[in-house]
């Protein structure tokens, strides 16, 4: 599932580039493709386990020991 996203997202960001080489871009396909791919990217990045908690739960685990 992971794998079609990363698809997904860089589809949507050529389609971008590719209109804005065009002589009148669209300006809602871009901002259309920008939204798509920022909710995209957040959706990623929330599935990516932080290392900032990982180092807080160890210090715990140390305060508790």
């Amino acid at each position: 599932m992971k794998f079609l996203i990363y698809i997904a997202v860089f589809g949507i960001m050529f389609w971008a580039l590719v209109e804005q080489t065009k002589s009148q871009p669209n300006i809602y396909i871009q901002i259309v493709a920008v939204l798509v791919f920022f909710f995209l990217m957040m959706y990623l990045m929330n599935k990516t386990p932080s290392n900032s908690d990982k180092n807080n739960n160890q210090r715990d685990n140390e305060h508790e020991n």
